[in-house]
């Protein structure tokens, strides 16, 4: 991993970058559960910023583009070959594919999608982000008007500008 002496105080964004390694390994680790391989992405995704800095547009944003980068890393290699050389048992894959379909449990890839989205839903300001999380809850418009004593056209536009919002960091 990187470390903080090799860079001057006037290099921001490569402080910004070692400052955020212990969050990028946690990441990494949930998302692969195994300490060797999130410390390995954490060094690719720490390399491919530092290669790419440039492309950031705005440094208020490091975080979530750190993020991105850990992530299609990740999602990159799970595509590539290494994960298709793998060896395994499909009775067992059968096994696992029935309990899901059977208990309704969405596939891991799904379910981190959802994670995902709740974290962007809750890094919008209250205003967007409360009707937005209450509409997911199954609450109707009426409803959240009425709880967060607004007037009905009022949450109906906030809820779109906080997809709006969330819509422009997925396609940023």
């Amino acid at each position: 991993m990187l470390t903080g002496s090799k860079f001057g105080s006037g290099d921001r964004f490569a402080v910004d970058l070692v400052g955020m390694q212990k969050q990028l390994y946690y990441y990494a680790l949930q998302l692969t559960d195994d300490r060797e391989y999130a410390r390995d992405l954490v060094q690719e995704t720490s390399y491919k910023a530092l290669k790419n800095r440039k492309r950031l547009q705005n440094s208020e944003h490091i975080r979530a583009w750190l993020y991105t980068i850990l992530k299609n890393t990740y999602i990159n290699y799970l595509r590539s070959s290494h994960i298709k050389h793998m060896t395994y048992n499909s009775e067992e894959v059968d096994q696992v594919s029935n309990t899901v379909k059977e208990n309704g449990i969405p596939p891991p890839d799904i379910l981190l999608q959802r994670k995902e989205l709740r974290e962007q839903i809750n890094r919008l300001p209250g205003s967007y982000e409360k009707p937005i999380n209450m509409m997911l809850s199954g609450y109707s418009y009426k409803e959240i008007a009425q709880h967060m004593e607004i007037p009905i056209g009022t949450v109906k536009s906030r809820i779109h500008l906080g997809k709006k919002r969330i819509l422009k960091i997925y396609t940023a």
